[in-house]
């Protein structure tokens, strides 16, 4: 079979995935194309790779998705939790040199998976739900009026959320961990115990970051 990117002839296994697809072009122009973008990347640095990611996957800039994050008032669409109550989760694979992944986002972009539209930012949870969902309003509202019949028929009343946020002592830049519990708890943080009522808030700067629920 010949290749139409180098114009070679090669063997038909050259033109199979490593998921067992057939592709256009052979293994060797496939590996040549993979570790010229990996060099690409690899001279980006975090915030190009970032910047990278949202114009190849949304058409987006970083000030674009910034913006769009102010028009939210830093919120998921959604369930309108605060990006700063998320927790940030690694992107990507450890790179082999030692430098920074790609920075992650705390709102992901949100878009129209048939026309490509950017429809806003959510958070992971959210994200995940309207994808299994299928995109279906239908899906959706279905969904909720059973969650609300099994409500009605058998009520539960539930405790207020209960939040504290851990900042780091040894990096006081970092974004704070957010824990969440429902109802009032008591802590053992760095040899103190600290009560939170329900529906409380606390932030509090810890040497370790451990704590245990007494």
């Amino acid at each position: 079979m010949r290749c139409p990117r180098c114009r070679q002839d090669r063997p038909p296994e050259q033109f199979l995935s490593t998921a067992g697809r057939a592709t256009r072009s052979c293994g060797v122009c496939r590996e040549r194309s993979r570790l010229t973008n990996r060099r690409r990347r690899d001279s980006l640095g975090a915030e190009g790779r970032r910047a990278d990611n949202l114009r190849q996957k949304y058409g987006l800039t970083p000030a674009e998705y910034d913006a769009l994050r102010a028009e939210q008032d830093y919120r998921c669409a959604v369930c309108r939790v605060h990006e700063s109550e998320l927790k940030v989760v690694a992107v990507g694979r450890p790179r082999a040199d030692g430098s920074p992944a790609t920075a992650a986002f705390r709102l992901v972009v949100d878009h129209c998976h048939a026309t490509g539209r950017i429809r806003g930012l959510l958070c992971g949870a959210c994200n995940s739900l309207i994808g299994h969902a299928r995109d279906s309003p239908q899906v959706m509202h279905a969904a909720a009026e059973y969650v609300s019949r099994a409500l009605a028929a058998s009520p539960v009343t539930r405790m207020a959320l209960t939040r504290l946020h851990i900042l780091d002592a040894q990096e006081p830049g970092r974004p704070a961990q957010t824990f969440q519990f429902r109802g009032a708890v008591t802590v053992l943080i760095d040899g103190y115990e600290l009560h939170l009522p329900e529906g409380s808030a606390r932030t509090v700067v810890s040497a370790t970051g451990v704590f245990r629920l007494l």
